[in-house]
Order: structure tokens, then C-alpha cells, then sequence
């Protein structure tokens, strides 16, 4: 059995608690493993200095990024539903020095406050979350002393979250027997599903010294220059079959767009979800394709139109069908008074690609902006930046636990008009779509109709769909044990905009 290397945290408050947040603000759970490198570079940067740092911690460092993903082995939890919350200051001094540089005198600091809520993540049964790297016997002598220079970074470690979590941390080399012994829920990394987690790569030390390097001199010159944030890193799906108090959820790596009139004194374009939706969602595919004749990738045929590469009449099927962007028109949601939330016409647009494919939003997000829609040679409206944050966007992009449909489910297989057959195939498009079977198995409710749990929502049998999709439709609406973050698109029209689920506010 392979060595370890072990890396400990231990939190040193009498009631251990986390309060560091994913993406979206929600709370995270365990602390990613790009949270944990970003912790051993401050504690690396405390303990050397010039030189040293640079000659004898960061090659080290510089080692362990480019390491596969670490397994987590941490405690069970429970996130505080209710917490409490802060009135802290206004943190608006770079918005005013920005101001002041452009020549506005008259902006002043607020003396106002700001609500900010804290939903402590609370540790049970224990205090310590470890991460375990696999070491081969036969490593190089170098990388030896690299683990002991990261043994050295991790005893100089003592945040790991916000400046509350204070925590004391070691690290060293066991034998893969007495890792096994070690007590706790185990987190592995899965190519689909799972809680995602930042994680290190190669570039990551280097892109954590360009932003420091541009905080340092982000007031120097004649105008305030504000410091990007970290880009350099991947997103993976973390799963523990044994956590019942953090199930995984699904997210996808996405890129928004609101489409605009190509004239600019012409009227914003809309579409009706039910007629136009599937005609959306082809528009949107081809302009992807047309940007994507560069594609850098060997995938084109796959990924863009999701065809089988051998036989572009086929489409794909098995192992890797998922691998392909969803093209998601998304109608408004609207508020309207008294008559509460409305489902109204497409006025925006999203792409999701599966996990671990985020280079491939980015690299299509560059590109489509500025690119039509356009059917039988006739532009329909062009793509532009959906500027965040965009409340219409939020309804399919936020964490929820209860979800219904705007455009309804197209079962992978027909019902039969049996409620036991109609639940079989509902669940099993949740776990085609990614939800991983523990979620699906924790359902609280599952409901399907033809009339949508909506106002604005047309008959499920009434909605536009590709000649090939033939399954029984139906509006859902389902409760999770446990919150999952969107875009979530099921059944098999989910990479033409069927299937489309948003939140229900509370």
C-alpha cells in the first residue's frame, strides 16, 4: 500500500466551527483544497522571507499544486439554518478612491452599515479535517524534502476560513494503513455530480503572486487600479457516500448572455417559451458553432452539437454522452404585485457544460458576445454580456432545496400513463442529469402535472420540441433533503432547453 502524505487541521475553538463560503456565498463544506494550498502560501510567505521563500518554499509549493486531487476525510456537520446576524461597516473605500480619481469630490466614505449574515458550519464529533495525498515508494529524494518543507509551511498555519477560524495544522508522511484508520466521513473526487470544491493547478502559486504583486500596487500612479480575483484554478465534484448532513449537489460551469435587438434603435427582442423555446436553443447552438470553427479542442463534433464523431446523424450515447454544452434559453421571472411571481417570454440565455469543463465556458464566453441569432438567414437578435447580478439569472443559478419547471420534463422513455412508471422515469432523468442517487433517494417530494406550478406557464403538452424527443411531458416540482445549486436541466431535452428548472422562493 502507497505512503500518505497527511496533512491535519485542527480547529482550536472549544465548539469547532467553519465559516468559509463557496461560490454563490453558500456555505462550504469541507474547505476546498485550493483553500487549504491558499493557507500554506500565507503561511509559507509568514515563515521565509525573499529568498528563501522563493528558493526554498515555493518549488515546493510549486510541487504540490500540480499534484492530483487530495482525498478529505473530515467530521460530520451541521450548518446552522437560522445563524445570526452582523451590522458591520460599509466596505466601499475602494469604490471612493476609484471616485476620487476620476475627479469626484463629492463622494464620501458611508457611515452606514451593512446587514451580513453568518451561517457557522458546525463541527460534530471531532475537530480535525485531514487531506491525504498518495506518495510511491520509490519517490525522488527532491520531493522528499519537498514534503518536509510543507510540513514546515503547515505547522506555521493558523486561519482556515474567516479570521474566527483559528486552527493549529501538521503534516507527514504515514504509511497508507494507518491513513486508512483515520475516523470520519471520506470525500473523494467523482468526474460528475458531488459538492463541487476549488482545487489547485499548475499556476495557481503563480497567480496568488500576480494578485498579491497588484494589491501592492493597486493606489501607485494616477488611478486606483482594482485587483482581479483569482482565476487560476479548477472547480471538481466532491462526493461522501456516508455524509448525511452534506449531501452533493449539482452544479455546472456556465456562461449567461441577454440577447438584444442587432439594431440599435430596434426593439428588444422576446420569445414565447412554449412556441420559440427549441427554436432558441438551435439559434444559440449554431452561433456557438460558428464562433467555435477554431475549437482548440478535439471534441468539436461531441461537444458543440453532441453528435457521434464517427456518425454525425447519430447522437452520442454511453459512457461520455454527457460531455456536451446545454444550450438553455431562460424565460423571465417576473414579479407582478399582488399576483406574486410570472413566468414570462426568453429574454436571456445560458450554456452549461458538465464538471470539470470550465475551460471550455470560458473559452466560448470571449467569443459569442456581439454574435447573432439568426433563422433562415434572418437575424433574430444578438448576444450580449448578462451583466451580474441579474435576478432573473439568480432563479436558475442559486443553491434551493425545492425547484419546479418552466419548461416542462421530456421523459427518457414513455409512462404508460402509470404513476409508479412516471416516478421511475422522473428519478432516473435526475441521475442522468448528474444528481447523484443519494440525493435522488432523499427526494422529500416529487410532483408532476400537465398544468405548471407556475402562473405563465403553458400545458406541458403544448410546448415546442425537436422531432426526435417523442417521451411523455410533464411539468415537476421537487424538494431535495438538501440544497442544490443550478443551472438544473433534466429529462431528455435537457440540452435543448426542456426541462428547465428555477427555484420557488419561500
Amino acid at each position: 500500500m502507497p505512503s500518505v502524505f497527511l496533512l491535519t487541521v485542527r480547529f482550536l475553538d472549544p465548539a469547532p466551527a467553519f465559516h468559509g463560503r463557496g461560490d454563490g456565498g453558500d456555505p462550504e463544506w469541507p474547505p476546498s483544497p485550493l483553500r487549504l494550498f491558499q493557507a500554506l502560501v500565507c503561511a509559507a510567505a509568514g515563515r521565509w522571507r525573499e529568498g528563501q521563500l522563493t528558493d526554498y518554499a515555493f518549488p515546493a509549493l510549486h510541487w504540490l499544486e500540480q499534484q492530483r486531487e487530495p482525498t478529505i476525510i473530515a467530521p460530520d456537520i451541521q450548518v446552522e439554518r437560522t445563524g445570526f446576524r452582523m451590522y458591520v461597516p460599509n466596505n466601499a473605500g475602494d469604490l471612493v478612491t476609484a471616485a476620487w480619481a476620476r475627479g469626484n469630490d463629492d463622494t464620501k466614505f458611508s457611515t452606514l452599515n451593512v446587514e451580513k449574515d453568518v451561517l457557522p458550519t458546525r463541527l460534530i464529533g471531532g475537530d480535525s479535517i485531514h487531506y491525504l495525498w498518495e506518495i510511491p515508494d520509490d519517490v525522488p529524494e527532491v520531493v522528499r524534502g519537498y514534503l518536509e518543507t510543507l510540513a514546515a509551511c503547515a505547522r506555521s498555519i493558523t486561519h482556515l476560513g474567516w479570521g474566527v477560524d483559528m486552527v493549529a495544522a501538521n503534516a507527514k508522511v504515514v504509511k497508507g494503513s494507518e491513513a486508512a484508520a483515520i475516523q470520519g466521513h471520506i470525500w473523494t473526487p467523482v468526474p460528475t455530480g458531488g459538492t463541487p470544491l476549488r482545487v489547485p493547478l499548475e499556476g495557481t502559486l503563480k497567480g496568488l503572486q500576480d494578485r498579491h504583486g497588484k494589491f501592492l500596487t493597486r493606489l501607485s500612479g494616477e488611478a486606483f487600479a482594482p485587483v482581479p480575483p483569482l482565476s487560476n484554478f479548477h472547480t471538481v465534484g466532491y462526493h461522501c457516500p456516508t455524509a448525511p448532513s452534506s449531501k452533493p449537489a449539482a452544479a455546472r460551469p456556465w456562461v449567461a448572455f441577454r440577447i438584444d435587438s442587432a439594431d440599435p434603435d430596434g426593439k428588444k427582442p422576446s420569445f414565447d417559451p412554449a412556441r420559440k423555446g427549441s427554436h432558441v436553443a438551435a439559434w444559440l447552438r449554431h452561433a456557438t458553432a460558428q464562433v467555435c470553427r477554431a475549437w482548440p479542442y478535439p471534441d468539436f463534433a461531441e461537444f458543440i452539437h453532441g453528435h457521434d464523431p464517427a456518425d454525425e446523424n447519430k447522437p452520442l450515447k454511453g459512457d461520455g454522452a454527457d460531455a456536451r454544452f446545454q444550450y438553455l434559453p431562460l424565460p423571465s421571472v417576473e414579479r407582478r404585485g399582488d399576483r406574486g411571481i410570472h413566468i414570462g417570454a426568453i429574454r436571456r440565455v445560458l450554456i452549461a457544460a458538465p464538471h470539470g469543463f470550465r475551460d471550455r465556458i470560458d473559452w466560448i464566453a470571449r467569443r459569442l458576445p456581439g454574435n447573432n441569432l439568426e433563422w433562415k438567414g434572418d437575424t433574430q437578435g444578438m448576444l450580449n454580456t448578462l451583466i451580474e447580478p441579474d435576478w432573473v439569472l439568480e432563479h436558475y443559478t442559486k443553491s434551493a432545496r425545492a425547484w419546479s419547471t418552466v419548461t416542462p420534463v421530456v421523459l427518457p422513455g414513455y409512462d404508460d400513463r402509470n404513476a409508479a412508471k412516471t416516478e421511475e422515469l422522473l428519478r432516473r432523468a435526475f441521475l442522468h442529469a448528474g444528481i447523484s442517487q443519494d440525493l435522488i433517494d432523499g427526494i422529500v417530494d416529487l410532483s408532476w402535472r400537465q398544468v405548471g406550478f407556475r402562473a405563465g406557464l403553458d400545458l406541458a403538452r403544448n410546448y415546442t420540441r425537436p422531432d426526435k424527443l417523442t417521451g411523455s411531458t410533464h411539468h415537476v416540482r421537487v424538494e431535495f433533503a438538501h440544497a442544490v445549486r443550478g443551472p438544473l436541466a433534466v429529462g431528455a431535452g435537457r440540452y435543448r432547453g426542456l426541462g428547465l428548472f428555477a427555484i420557488e422562493e419561500k
